[in-house]
């Protein structure tokens, strides 16, 4: 008896069978009794190792409005959207990015700015008239050594 289950059965030459009648059925060691059904009126009646060796390049969605999108990877693994790197944003606190970024259009700052400069922090202030101002930010430490 055939094990359809856990990996997809050898093709027989000359004793292989695939039945077609009210659905389609499979029957790789010519045995009638025994054989799987694939397609019926019901729907699909596939198996994970039907799929052992299915390889797509890629898969093509679309949205509820009409577009469509390409998944794919690229050689070294990273998800692709439409052949750009995705790269996700994770909105989390205490992030620490890195890398050159430029930004264009308005970039807003909320709950204040520090710079550092050669391992010294400065927090950067605007008072009401504009005028700007760095304030070294001295920690613990550089208190006690006095």
């Amino acid at each position: 008896m055939t094990d359809w289950n856990n990996k997809r059965p050898e093709i027989v030459e000359n004793v292989s069978a695939l039945g077609i009648g009210k659905a389609i059925y499979a029957a790789p060691d010519g045995d009638k009794e025994t054989a799987r059904l694939l397609v019926a009126a019901d729907g699909f009646h596939f198996k994970n190792s039907d799929f052992d060796d299915l390889k797509l390049l890629g898969l093509s969605l679309s949205s509820p409005t009409g577009s469509v999108f390409m998944i794919s990877f690229n050689d070294e693994g990273k998800l692709l959207v439409n052949g750009n790197e995705y790269v996700s944003q994770t909105n989390q606190e205490d992030e620490t990015v890195n890398g050159n970024k430029t930004y264009k259009g308005v970039t807003r700052l909320s709950g204040g700015l520090i710079l550092s400069s050669f391992g010294v922090e400065y927090q950067i202030s605007v008072d009401s008239a504009g005028n700007v101002q760095a304030t070294r930010i001295i920690e613990k430490s550089e208190d006690n050594d006095g």
